[in-house]
Order: C-alpha cells, then structure tokens, then sequence
C-alpha cells in the first residue's frame, strides 16, 4: 500500500467510525465531492490545505516528519 492508499483508508476509517456519510465531510470541510472520492480511494495528490480542512474535521492530527536518508 502506498502513503496516497493508507491516508485515503485512515480518512475512510475515521469517516465511517463517525458515522459521517461523505457528503457530510465535504461539507464540513468545504472540499468537493471528486476530491474526497478520490483521496479515499488513495488515487489523489490532495494539498495540504484540503488535508488540513479534512483532519481537522474529523478530529485526526496530521504530522509530518522528514527523515534524511543516510
């Protein structure tokens, strides 16, 4: 699974847990319904700012660590 995939499920996830419809989250987080569709499908480069709108809404903390590879 790749990072798109596993954020897609873990919004998916915490969606259905809520038991919010997609409908609902596109219109707490302002984004459109394509976008969430397709980012719970693991199939979007989402911006920061609609990842941002998304976990904030379902109460998620989004952390982002750069590692330098050796």
């Amino acid at each position: 699974m790749n990072l798109k995939e596993e954020i897609g499920q873990i919004i998916k996830n915490r969606r259905k847990e809520l038991k919010m419809e997609q409908v609902d989250l596109q219109d707490y987080a302002d984004v459109g319904s394509t976008t969430l569709s397709k980012l719970e499908m693991g199939k979007l480069n989402i911006t920061i700012d609609n990842l941002e709108k998304i976990t904030e809404v379902l109460g998620l903390e989004l952390i982002i660590k750069v590692k330098e590879k050796m």
